[in-house]
């Protein structure tokens, strides 16, 4: 790991993922100051990689079906409204004024689904929740929008964003007042929460190590996410209201809710949040995120969790529908897409990349594969998805297959990483699976190069695993030569190209360019993405039946969007290997990730079979 401050900034204020963000200035706080800490704590921070929430209790929350601007049910591959189309949606009113007490019991949104992927010009009518009746058009595909963009097919509502929402025309019509609780005919409040240790010790030691170093904190990046939001205000469609956020301090404890602890406090702050702040909406103050405890308590409440539970099965998000989100893609999809990876492209052939353990040469044995996973249900669960479909559509024997199964405690990596090297050099794997976080492979590449074990390292794009800032901090000798697999985001260089979309809409925005910055950029525009989608009677009835049926986003800089029938964006992977001695565009230093089929990305059941051209 980086000794100096300056090292420490670099690695920090480059990763755009805000956990691993977190986790690892925690780790670099905590190696300086580890006399004043309990070991065990420090596992509660690393957990902010991961969400560990088992969703135990609680059951299914429903509400009457509803209807978004863009034809619902995502139908066709391209979303109800195609983006290159233009149609006249009549929308009705919800509730009346004051009857949230009424919307959160499920009533309001009660629409009426329309026909997916409406043709261009075709009317799409939403039967009406209350007593007014108005009736009032969204012109989508024409016009000139809020923001003062002309407005035509295949254009978007930030023009030169390939993840904003098909473009409308600015709303003049009524928007049916106090359609769910939260909503009022002029505001749409998202509560952010202060946890009780929020600003406790280890937030504000963390804190002050960042800041000596020169990166972002999460009071700097609240005040990004203020600004992002008042340009977003301007420019996306809310059919006459605005987002209003309200700072809440709550008395759940964020750590121990990463634990799955803390269950009554959580739920104590989404009850607070739905009937004292009347929040629609949830997000976090230490990165938006929410996690299990909270996101579970706040479906119970009708209250959305727009960034909730990352990298979590659809199944989760499905039993707290329509409630739950995130941009991050769900490990299902993951499993999907890592199995037909693995079966189509690297378990018919030789392990090519490997190199020896002690005197066995491993380079060009059949390959067996060794995956390093958290041991947590959700996780768990969707590895067993992956070895099923090796095992089942591939015939990739069981004696192919071998798992460690580690704890996300910090504490616990240094020894969880030694014992699976030794466990997967003396199992002869010649391919470890990197299902984890972006930490444990710092330790798990030194303790295999420290015992002579050289296999092939096979990321699967989780946990940023796949941008150069973290590889970088990988034992070199270990990996280079030896690193491929699957990257759900695009370049760095990419994501950080101060000419690109987040670039652009900063600049608009009046914030600083950085990756804090950009991070909060993409992840507040997904949110007001699916405001628009729902269209002026907000529900969150209708904000999934949007959702559903908006358009494909991308590929960009945050990879490819498209919510289809799930409840998360990213839907594809690229597939890249490790060149240690190449330099970074991102950053200046040496390693960086080099694409393959020129970049081309794949979802599941699109991947070739065949030999990846992996170092040629």
């Amino acid at each position: 790991m980086a000794s100096s401050a300056r090292e420490q900034h670099q690695n920090i204020d480059s990763l755009s993922d805000p956990f691993a963000r977190n986790a690892l200035r925690v780790a670099y706080h905590v190696r300086k100051y580890s006399v004043l800490y309990v070991c065990g704590a420090l596992g509660a921070i690393a957990l902010a990689l991961f969400p560990t929430y088992t969703g135990s209790t609680g059951g299914n929350q429903s509400v009457a079906e509803g209807q978004g601007i863009y034809g619902n049910k995502g139908a066709g591959g391209q979303g109800g409204g195609a983006l290159n189309g233009t149609s006249t949606v009549t929308s009705g009113t919800g509730a009346p004024a004051g009857a949230g007490a009424t919307a959160a019991s499920g009533s309001a949104g009660a629409g009426k689904s329309g026909s997916p992927g409406s043709q261009a010009g075709a009317a799409v009518t939403t039967a009406t929740s209350g007593t007014s009746g108005a009736s009032n058009q969204v012109l989508v595909g024409r016009g000139v929008t809020r923001g003062g963009f002309t407005c035509a097919p295949g254009v978007r509502q930030l023009p030169f964003s390939v993840y904003a929402d098909p473009c409308v025309a600015k709303y003049t019509g009524s928007n049916g007042g106090s359609t769910w609780n939260g909503v009022t005919a002029k505001t749409i409040t998202i509560a952010i929460r202060h946890t009780s240790d929020s600003t406790g010790a280890n937030e504000q030691a963390t804190n002050a190590e960042s800041e000596a170093a020169g990166g972002q904190t999460y009071e700097t990046s609240e005040s990004y996410i203020k600004a992002v939001t008042a340009y977003l205000n301007k420019t996306i469609e809310l059919y006459g209201r605005q987002v209003k956020l309200v700072d809440y301090s709550g008395q759940g404890n964020y750590t121990n809710e990463e634990l799955d602890t803390g269950q009554a406090a959580a739920c104590a702050d989404a009850d607070a949040e739905a009937t004292s702040v009347h929040a629609f909406m949830g997000v976090d103050f230490e990165g938006l995120y929410e996690w299990g405890p909270f996101a579970e308590c706040a479906a119970r409440y009708k209250m959305m969790t727009p960034q909730g539970a990352p990298y979590f099965p659809e199944s989760y998000y499905k039993k707290y529908d329509p409630y739950v989100w995130a941009t991050t893609m769900n490990c299902s999809m993951i499993a999907d897409e890592v199995g037909e990876f693995i079966g189509k492209q690297i378990a018919p052939f030789p392990a090519k990349f490997a190199g020896t353990d002690g005197a066995t040469n491993l380079q060009n044995a059949p390959r067996k594969f060794g995956t390093y996973v958290p041991n947590n249900a959700e996780y768990q669960e969707c590895v067993n998805q992956t070895l099923q479909i090796d095992e089942n559509q591939y015939h990739v024997a069981k004696n192919r297959e071998d798992q460690y199964n580690y704890a996300l405690d910090i504490s616990q990596f240094p020894n969880d990483t030694q014992r699976a090297a030794i466990q997967f050099a003396a199992n002869k794997d010649t391919t470890i699976v990197l299902a984890c976080d972006p930490i444990s492979p710092i330790f798990l590449t030194k303790d295999a190069f420290n015992q002579g074990y050289h296999p092939e390292w096979l990321i699967i794009g989780v946990a940023f695993d796949d941008t150069d800032n973290w590889a970088q901090l990988w034992d070199q000798d270990e990996v280079n030569g030896h690193l491929f697999g699957l990257s759900q985001a695009a370049s760095t260089d990419e994501l950080l190209n101060p000419n690109g979309e987040a670039g652009k809409a900063l600049k608009a925005a009046g914030v600083p360019f950085n990756i804090t910055s950009v991070t909060d950029y993409y992840e507040m525009l997904s949110i007001f993405d699916q405001l628009q989608a729902a269209g002026p009677d907000l529900t969150p009835a209708n904000v999934a039946a949007g959702t559903h049926g908006l358009p494909v986003g991308g590929p960009g800089a945050f990879g490819t969007w498209y919510y289809g029938q799930t409840h998360t964006a990213i839907v594809d992977s690229r597939e890249v290997y490790w060149l240690g001695n190449q330099t970074s565009k991102a950053d200046g230093r040496p390693g960086t990730y080099v694409p393959i089929y020129k970049g081309k990305r794949f979802r599941a059941g699109q991947f070739p079979t065949g030999q990846p051209p992996f170092y040629q």
